[in-house]
């Protein structure tokens, strides 16, 4: 939506909002990028109070374009008011859909980079100031056996307590946790990530295994062997297996000659109206072509 060289200037009204803060001065202008990196890793509402500004003139109208994107990507249940969280009548959110809304954004790689660094520094553009950032979340970078946290972002207020919406990579795959109205966050958000590597598992095919037998035209051989480019494995509960659905689109010929590996269909997997994966069928061996005498 923005341009991350894009200039911010801050206002006088952003410059005063409460809570956690870059104390930013009026007048002050940084790139966008960089003001978002204040608003994602120090957690200041200052900072995202100017970027609701300058992208949208005003919170209001910006906090209408956060609740039309979360009706995009299939979130119903939030009414955002504001562009930090602070407490306002109207503003909520619910777990499920700030996991939707996180999953979104990890596809994003300056979203990826800057919820995973621990410490940066934003320099003024004037070149006369400069702010130290520090991640307020005290998991990142924490390794347990095969799973590290590699984010997301914290939130605190009186009414809603302690929140962490937190992502670790894990055998290949990223687990989300959503924490909300915690009185310990971090101890909350780790036993979830347990259950989740305890419990929610399941590998539908492994990479590289026959699934199909697809006719070969004018080849050595009538038929060509296809599988799954990967293992077809994601994390669903034991209680969600029965909702999974699959779809196979394959060729139904192929001509030789045919080499590994080549792509020739795909698996998508499906948990209610959300496709969960998607993962490319390939042939899994050579099938020459017959001389033209031999056809």
């Amino acid at each position: 939506m923005g341009d991350g060289n894009e200039t911010v200037e801050i206002d006088q009204y952003s410059a005063s909002t409460e809570g956690t803060s870059l104390y930013l001065k009026a007048g002050q202008k940084y790139s966008l990028y960089d003001i978002t990196k204040g608003a994602l890793i120090n957690s200041g509402n200052d900072a995202a109070a100017a970027i609701a500004i300058h992208m949208a003139g005003s919170e209001e109208q910006f906090a209408s374009l956060m609740n039309y994107k979360a009706r995009t990507i299939g979130c119903w249940q939030n009414c955002f008011c504001n562009p930090h969280g602070l407490s306002q009548t109207g503003h909520e959110v619910s777990a499920l859909d700030l996991a939707k809304i996180t999953r979104y954004a990890l596809h994003n790689k300056d979203f990826r980079q800057i919820v995973r660094t621990r410490s940066d520094r934003i320099n003024e553009l004037s070149g006369e100031d400069s702010i130290e950032l520090y991640n307020t979340n005290r998991l990142l970078g924490c390794k347990e056996g095969d799973l590290q946290v590699i984010g997301v972002k914290t939130g605190t207020t009186d009414e809603a307590g302690q929140c962490l919406v937190a992502a670790a990579q894990y055998n290949g795959q990223i687990l989300l946790s959503v924490v909300l109205g915690s009185g310990d966050r971090y101890t909350d958000t780790l036993r979830l990530f347990e259950y989740g590597t305890s419990n929610c598992y399941y590998t539908a095919a492994k990479g590289e295994t026959l699934l199909y037998q697809v006719p070969v035209k004018w080849g050595t051989h009538s038929t060509v062997a296809v599988g799954p480019a990967k293992d077809i494995s994601i994390f669903v509960s034991p209680r969600q297996l029965p909702r999974l659905d699959k779809k196979i689109s394959i060729e139904s010929e192929l001509r030789a000659p045919c080499r590994k590996g080549e792509p020739v269909g795909k698996v998508e997997i499906s948990l209610g109206n959300s496709i969960i994966n998607v993962t490319e069928l390939v042939t899994l061996e050579d099938v020459d072509g017959r001389f033209f005498w031999m056809k």
